[in-house]
């Protein structure tokens, strides 16, 4: 649950937040809510295949039998972009308030390429550290957090919610399809469903929480820079309602915050990433050496693959929008194709011992059409692009069979028992604080 949340409170709320009250008003509540019921729907499906998970896989490994490897490869491949791009998408953030609050002669793009490169060399470097930082950074982003929607609380009487659609109702669609990239960060849960104690009960409640929590956060963060009185936020509005609503401290104090949330919330989608990596290296669905790791336990090529997109991303678009809308139409293409593959699960009566859903293939038709509609929403131009990013990875798959990027699949096997893989290192340390708090 705290990495979940660690993860889904980055951009979502400190870059987004700002973008969504621009785009939508008042109406942006609604937006972030229904952008969370959409994304539940799918994430339900993902529980009942996650569920069904073997010792040791990955939760989307019961793909490979429920539809075929090939789709397998397509939602993992998915994840995988997404969350390259909501590295740069959070990064580009973390330069917009470094320049805005703290160093003014800074281009934000030339201090989002050096976080890139931070990223990667912390990713890259001792495995405790990654653990510890997100243990405590995540803890301190959340605190302020709540500290500023304390203060929009009390200014609760000033939210003028009228005109409460100003954008008219596509707005909220519109808005509601760029906050999918909000909630992609239940997906660290599915990447470990089979290393965790009693899945079927660990990984709904841990992604059904992790969302209401992330969602409540959300809704707070909207009424307090409502109640702040300011406008024309942008991408780093949320200092400026938090200078609003307490002094000329918030707003360093926020862009703080969002510094340190945007650098963890990149660390978390890095170490998700190259998880994925190296399930699809021990599943066979990619040549093995794409998922090999170093002897300090480093998934070097999957760092370093991640890290390469989103530093071009940050060079070349033209600004966060695009990146966040390739993010989401990535996510939605994995998404209909576990959507897919819990439909055919409920057609056969939910076979196997795992999760089952309520009302048969209700919830994976309703997840499936739901987040499809999200798609024309997005633009044709971040459509056409993340369709071809997701088919360019169809090369690692057809080079699945080739010796030449040998690596060693029972080492890798070996590292996944073990819970020797990045991300199962982090959580492990993560673990601890939290278990000597209870």
């Amino acid at each position: 649950m705290a990495f979940c949340v660690g993860t889904m409170i980055g951009g979502g709320v400190f870059t987004l937040s700002g973008m969504a009250v621009d785009q939508a008003g008042p109406a942006a509540i609604l937006a972030y809510v229904a952008a969370g019921v959409v994304m539940l729907l799918s994430a339900l499906s993902f529980v009942v295949v996650s569920s069904r998970s073997k010792p040791g896989d990955s939760g989307y490994a019961p793909l490979g039998d429920i539809l075929s490897p090939g789709w397998r490869f397509i939602v993992m491949w998915g994840f995988y972009l997404n969350a390259a791009l909501l590295t740069a998408f959070v990064l580009l953030s973390f330069g917009s308030y470094l320049n805005e609050y703290f160093v003014k002669g800074l281009d934000p793009v030339a201090a989002s390429l050096l976080a890139v490169l931070g990223i990667a060399l912390l990713n890259l470097g001792p495995a405790d550290l990654v653990g510890k930082a997100e243990t405590w950074l995540v803890s301190f982003k959340v605190a302020i957090l709540l500290v500023f929607i304390g203060y929009g609380l009390a200014h609760i009487g000033a939210i003028d919610l009228t005109p409460f659609f100003p954008g008219g109702a596509q707005s909220v669609f519109t808005t509601t399809a760029m906050l999918f990239t909000a909630y992609t960060g239940f997906n660290v849960v599915t990447n470990m469903a089979g290393s965790v104690k009693d899945p079927k009960k660990t990984v709904p409640r841990a992604i059904v929480l992790s969302m209401a929590i992330t969602a409540t956060v959300y809704v707070g963060v909207i009424l307090a820079m409502l109640a702040s009185g300011e406008s024309n936020f942008g991408s780093a509005g949320l200092g400026k309602a938090a200078t609003a609503l307490m002094g000329s401290w918030g707003g360093p104090l926020i862009a703080l915050a969002a510094c340190v949330s945007t650098l963890t919330a990149a660390n978390a989608d890095i170490l998700g990433a190259s998880e994925l990596m190296i399930r699809l290296a021990k599943q066979g669905d990619i040549p093995p050496g794409a998922g090999r790791m170093s002897k300090g336990g480093h998934p070097v090529f999957s760092v370093l693959l991640a890290a390469s997109i989103g530093a071009v991303l940050i060079a070349v678009a033209r600004g966060g929008t695009l990146i966040v809308n390739l993010s989401n139409v990535t996510a939605i293409y994995a998404m209909l194709v576990v959507n897919a593959g819990a439909f055919k699960l409920a057609v056969k009566k939910w076979p196997g011992d795992g999760v089952k859903l309520p009302g048969g293939v209700l919830i994976p038709v309703v997840g499936f059409i739901t987040a499809a509609g999200q798609l024309p929403s997005l633009g044709l131009e971040a459509v056409l692009i993340g369709t071809a990013m997701t088919l360019a990875g169809y090369v690692m798959f057809a080079l699945r069979h080739k010796t030449w990027l040998s690596g060693d699949i029972e080492e890798l096997e070996r590292r996944i028992r073990a819970l020797e893989t990045p991300l199962a290192r982090a959580l492990r340390r993560l673990e601890h604080p939290f278990r000597e708090a209870a």
